[in-house]
């Protein structure tokens, strides 16, 4: 705790707890058995007591008989004269050892405050360039108008219907992440300080039902974005485009050549008379544009990608998971049937589904 919070805390009445300086401090009683068993080799009072232990109670020993400070005088001084110059010279290296380790010990602290700032500076700077690396995309696109409440608290409802239906739920939240701000905070002289609230203060703020889920709902999130990766598919097209369109939806006229439509997530924006209402369910959605050949043909083989994925799984959400950490990973499950081994730069796969697909491959 800084010193400036410290005695802010004491000002207002509150107690301080201050840790010591020395987490482990030095007393005449640690000197002693430090001494014994570093300077003259001989053993602690612990390994003394479990070796009689075991001697008298099992009647076998646990190594060699335990040294003593009273052996240790009987074979180095016989005589009075001799015990009397062996404690002196023990007095006189006990004193030298005692200064030794107070010396240790300060200069320990003192090299440890040196480095502190060092440390914290390169570990702050790299933390600092992997944020940088992750986060290149400062802002993410989508097609699509923001998804309203309603919209995600029915495609919540539902989610666990199908495969199908839970990635939509999740492309909702892709749609939503791209209209909240989440990006990092620096403070003046460009640390990082911390992250706006984004979807999380989203939720606290104005759908407290959601935040109470919040866990839940973004697993779904995570659950759309490894698709649309396995998918090859990147910004601004939403995962729900990559899904076949739902039989409650009204089927359009081929668009013209450069543009194309799709049945997406739910909508916020006005929408005429005969289309579905913005708050309504993901089947009954908004239907946007798509004005680009590049990104129509991509769109194309996208689509077949998420055919054969959907057309894997067997209509569970586990299954899904398996297929899309197949796609990504081919070599998550070793030929030998060993577990999923974490790697760098290989994506995270839930234990669930690693033993789902040990226990398909062994069935």
């Amino acid at each position: 705790m800084r010193k400036a919070v410290e005695e802010y805390l004491e000002s207002k009445g509150c107690r301080v707890m201050r840790p010591p300086a020395d987490p482990t401090p030095i007393t005449f009683e640690s000197l002693i058995d430090g001494f014994l068993v570093h300077v003259l080799r001989l053993d602690s009072e612990s390994y003394r007591r479990t070796f009689w232990y075991e001697a008298y109670k099992n009647g076998h020993t646990i190594g060699h008989v335990p040294r003593t400070l009273e052996g240790f005088f009987r074979r180095n001084a016989r005589t009075f004269e001799q015990k009397v110059s062996l404690f002196l010279a023990l007095a006189a290296l006990f004193g030298v050892y005692t200064l030794a380790t107070f010396l240790y010990r300060r200069l320990s602290l003192f090299v440890k405050r040196l480095r502190r700032p060092t440390y914290y500076e390169k570990e702050r700077e790299r933390r600092r360039k992997l944020a940088d690396a992750r986060r290149e995309v400062r802002r993410h696109h989508t097609l699509n108008p923001r998804p309203t409440f309603d919209a995600i608290r029915a495609a919540l409802h539902t989610a666990r219907g199908s495969p199908e239906a839970a990635l939509r739920l999740g492309s909702l939240l892709e749609d939503l992440e791209c209209f909240v701000d989440n990006t990092l905070r620096f403070d003046g002289q460009g640390r990082i300080v911390g992250r706006k609230g984004g979807i999380k203060r989203l939720f606290q703020r104005e759908a407290p039902d959601l935040f109470d889920k919040y866990s839940t709902i973004m697993r779904y999130k995570a659950l759309a974005k490894r698709f649309r990766q396995a998918c090859g598919s990147g910004e601004p097209v939403p995962p729900a485009m990559l899904l076949p369109a739902p039989e409650a939806a009204v089927v359009t006229p081929d668009p013209p050549p450069g543009s194309m439509s799709v049945a997406s997530a739910p909508s916020s924006a006005e929408t005429p008379a005969d289309a579905a209402p913005a708050d309504a369910a993901p089947s009954q959605a908004a239907v946007p544009v798509v004005a680009s050949d590049g990104l129509q043909a991509n769109l194309v083989r996208a689509r077949k990608t998420a055919q054969e994925i959907l057309g894997q799984c067997e209509g569970t959400l586990i299954s899904l998971e398996a297929s899309l950490a197949l796609r990504l990973d081919p070599d998550c499950i070793p030929a030998n049937g060993e577990g999923y081994v974490r790697k760098l730069g290989r994506p995270r796969i839930p234990k669930s589904v690693i033993g789902w697909l040990l226990r398909r491959r062994v069935a």
